[in-house]
């Protein structure tokens, strides 16, 4: 049988690819084999990254045990025979650092960093090193044996299939005297988390409530539950003195404006709305104490000052009086209203300002002073002497000619003046005469009366009739006439 030159080829191409896949074999085995030349069955060889453990030989795994899982737990169980080691990791670098242990240096422990891998490696009379070892895991299993017995935090843990298989005394305890399953209502979906916190009631007791937090470990879950009840109801008692504060706000007919440490507006109720027009969406957007009184300068709800440099420097006063609480004054606008603005300071910085519309009051007291010069101007164009006296005897008010009568000065007579201070007055110009006790005791007595009158003589020898005349709300008018001879 005759072969092509094209099969020729392809057998050669064969052979070639057969001879390189067996050299890479044999220097792939002498590797291996230099390798396992080089290293001893005894040598215990860590590597760690960012603290946590990435690999471990068998002998690492044999003197330190399988649950050796971060830098820390190593450098605790080689604490004894290497005091310095945590200092020396912190200063290992690509060059290494070694370690001695032992009366005779028996134990070496080499430390090397590349590439952000830490290695260690352990390697001579390794016995040495047993006893601090099964020493320290000792005091480990006693320490983890308190935390089990007396950790007061409900701590149990999972396997894959949701079965417990560990609890601490606490949940134990927990568990016996409400439910095998006192948390079976909470989610244990990880969803590729490494840890998920949440809140449950417990099974029996709707009214105990605690915070369960899971944690992803070895094929299961392992969960940590601290009672939550007291936060719970808190949480209940803050949103319902929320609700009735807020309720309380909205019925409120004084509008607030409160601002927090930062200067934003945080809250405000529906009278603010009424008395500044503002658009909700506006005071929504928390402005600044700045932006909200610019606003209110727009729409003309604050009285305007001559320019605007002395309306910023209003501003600034404005706050700072708001915050020590000092800040009242009325704001009477160009549309007639009035308000009554006020400052309160609030705990942490924040400040409140209190919008009151009083110009139904400033109309009343308006109208009730000019009713009552009016009345003043009304009895000073009598010629009789006339002062009308409350039922408790004090003088509410007197005319013109009760003053030039009497030589009274006119500046004292919004002074608090009585019947007993006046009736001193009334008998320095009179002859002596028994009347005025009479008129006093009719000034000051209760119940129903009937008008009184009664003469006297002025010491320049003038009669003087006197009247006295009971008004409504028990007061009594006294007039004096001089009398014809």
């Amino acid at each position: 049988m005759t072969m092509t030159v094209g099969s020729y080829a392809i057998i050669t191409v064969i052979a070639l690819l057969g001879a390189v896949v067996i050299w890479l074999m044999l220097g792939r085995y002498h590797h291996r084999s230099m390798q396992a030349a080089t290293q001893t069955p005894d040598d215990v060889a860590l590597l760690f990254c960012d603290k946590r453990l990435l690999d471990a030989s068998d002998g690492a795994v044999q003197l330190l045990g399988d649950d050796i899982k971060h830098l820390d737990d190593v450098i605790a169980a080689l604490s004894q025979c290497f005091p310095d080691l945590a200092t020396a990791i912190q200063r290992a670098d690509k060059e290494g650092t070694v370690l001695k242990a032992g009366l005779k240096n028996t134990v070496t422990l080499h430390l090397t960093i590349s590439q952000d891998i830490l290695k260690i490696v352990l390697s001579g009379d390794l016995g040495y090193l047993a006893p601090s070892v099964d020493q320290q895991a000792r005091k480990c299993a006693a320490l983890m044996q308190d935390i089990r017995e007396f950790s007061p935090q409900l701590v149990w843990r999972e396997d894959a299939d949701g079965k417990r298989c560990w609890a601490n005394a606490a949940y134990n305890s927990f568990a016996s005297g409400t439910d095998p399953q006192p948390f079976a209502g909470f989610s244990r979906d990880m969803q590729a988390e490494a840890q998920k916190q949440q809140r449950v009631a417990c099974a029996n007791d709707e009214t105990r409530w605690f915070d369960v937090t899971t944690v992803a470990s070895q094929g299961g879950l392992l969960h940590f539950a601290s009672e939550a009840t007291a936060l719970v109801r808190a949480d209940e008692d803050r949103r319902s003195f929320v609700q009735t504060l807020g309720k309380t706000f909205a019925d409120l007919s004084i509008g607030l404006a409160i601002f927090d440490k930062s200067r934003q507006l945080a809250m405000f109720n529906p009278a603010l709305l009424d008395m500044t027009k503002l658009p909700v969406t506006f005071l929504s957007g928390r402005p600044s104490i700045d932006t909200f009184l610019d606003r209110l300068r727009e729409l003309r709800i604050m009285p305007e000052p001559k320019d605007y440099t002395t309306w910023r420097e209003q501003f600034t006063a404005m706050e700072v009086a708001a915050k020590n609480g000092t800040y009242s004054e009325n704001w009477t606008l160009p549309d007639g209203q009035t308000f009554r603005v006020t400052g309160r300071p609030h705990p942490n910085g924040a400040f409140a300002i209190l919008f009151e519309d009083i110009t139904a009051e400033v109309s009343l007291t308006r109208r009730f002073r000019s009713d009552i010069e009016t009345s003043q101007a009304v009895l000073d164009t009598l010629p009789d002497a006339i002062a009308v006296f409350s039922g408790s005897g004090t003088m509410v008010i007197s005319n013109r000619a009760y003053a030039k009568l009497w030589a009274t000065d006119a500046a004292i007579l919004l002074d608090h003046r009585d019947v007993r201070t006046e009736i001193t007055v009334w008998q320095d110009h009179c002859i002596a005469s028994p009347m005025w006790t009479e008129m006093r005791d009719f000034i000051q007595r209760l119940g129903s009366r009937k008008p009184w009158s009664e003469n006297a003589m002025l010491i320049d020898g003038r009669h003087l009739r006197c009247h006295a005349i009971p008004i409504a709300g028990g007061m009594t008018m006294v007039r004096f006439a001089i009398a014809p001879p």
